[in-house]
């Protein structure tokens, strides 16, 4: 596994990682979802600390959680 994804230019542990990211940036911008708390939506994709996600996240998306979802939800009406 590790040599199909040198060939991609990652580690196995990156790739998981943005996949994680990802599903919480997703779960971040869900309407739905927006009374859940971020420790919440961390934790469900594998990040058991806070700082860790937020920093996570701030670096893959250039802003903290919180107000990346503040940008990034509307209340539904």
């Amino acid at each position: 596994m590790h040599r199909l994804f040198r060939q991609e230019d990652a580690t196995v542990t990156s790739w998981i990682r943005r996949q994680r990211l990802e599903r919480a940036r997703q779960n971040l911008t869900d309407p739905s979802l927006r009374t859940i708390p971020i420790r919440t939506i961390a934790n469900r994709w594998g990040f058991t600390h806070s700082t860790d996600f937020s920093r996570a996240f701030r670096t893959a998306y250039g802003l903290p959680p919180s107000d990346y979802r503040h940008q990034n939800t509307r209340p539904t009406a």
